[in-house]
Order: C-alpha cells, then sequence, then structure tokens
C-alpha cells in the first residue's frame, strides 16, 4: 500500500510541476488613467495572458462605473482612428497587451470608492464562460506609474 501512495504523490507532483503559467488564462499589470477632463472617458490597460487554448474576451464590467467599452486605435492614410471591439482575441500561451495607441478599455464615470481606494475591481469575461476578477491602479494624469511587483 504504501508504494501505491508513493507513486501516487509522485505523480501528483510530477504533474503539478509541468503546469506553467502559460496554461493559465490570467490578466495583470492593469491601469486605469483617470480623464483630466471631468465627463470625458478615462483608459484602462492590462496584459491579457492566454491560458490552454484560444479565447476572445468579450466583455469587461465593473460594479463601480457607468459604462465601459473595449476600443482599438489604429492609423490609416495617416490618420489615427478609434473604433469599439465587439471581443478582442487571446491566442493560447500569447500575451496581448491592452495599451496606449493601441487595444485599451475606454470607461466612463469611475466611481468616487475606487478613486479614493485607488483600485477598481474589474471582471473580465471571457468566449469560454471564464469570468477573471482584476484590481486596476487608479491612477490620476500626471501620478508616476505604478512600481512593478
Amino acid at each position: 500500500m504504501n508504494k501505491i501512495a508513493i507513486m501516487l504523490a509522485a505523480s501528483t507532483s510530477l504533474l503539478l510541476a509541468s503546469c506553467g503559467q502559460g496554461d493559465i488564462l490570467y490578466a495583470d499589470n492593469a491601469v486605469v488613467n483617470l480623464s483630466p477632463v471631468e465627463g470625458n472617458p478615462s483608459a484602462g490597460y492590462m496584459d491579457l495572458h492566454g491560458g490552454r487554448m484560444d479565447v476572445d474576451l468579450v466583455s469587461v464590467i465593473s460594479d463601480d462605473v457607468l459604462r465601459m467599452e473595449m476600443h482599438e486605435t489604429t492609423e490609416k492614410d495617416g490618420m489615427m482612428t478609434m473604433a469599439q471591439l465587439k471581443s478582442i482575441p487571446v491566442p493560447a500561451g500569447k500575451t496581448v497587451k491592452l495599451e496606449p495607441g493601441g487595444k485599451h478599455l475606454m470607461i466612463w464615470g469611475v466611481g468616487e470608492g475606487s478613486k479614493k481606494r485607488g483600485l477598481l475591481t474589474m471582471t473580465l469575461i471571457y468566449s469560454n464562460d471564464d469570468r477573471i476578477e482584476i484590481n486596476a491602479v487608479v491612477k490620476n494624469a500626471g501620478d508616476p506609474a505604478p512600481v512593478a511587483e
């Protein structure tokens, strides 16, 4: 019986050791840059890390905002344009950056509670029905960049 228990423990350890971060769908480095102009939308950025299969980010929600949309800034014929996105593909094992000048979140009406806490809790909703909660650092215009942990 001891041999079976040892073999099971060894198998479990090997299985867990083989699971790397590339196997897990997650997001990090989330920041919300508050608009310096009252009433204008704020911008949200983060890194989306793909898991074992291709998925799409289909929505981002928060209880402490009026509205949140996914957008992309592109250049065409020397003109910068911005369009709303229905989804953002997140390929398996890859990182997709939501960043200035590219894909990002437009956020209207960030609540005072989140502003005071310096954190906005968001839920990322994916095409595979995963829902991931993440806290974004809330920054006022001109604040220094957050320190990497």
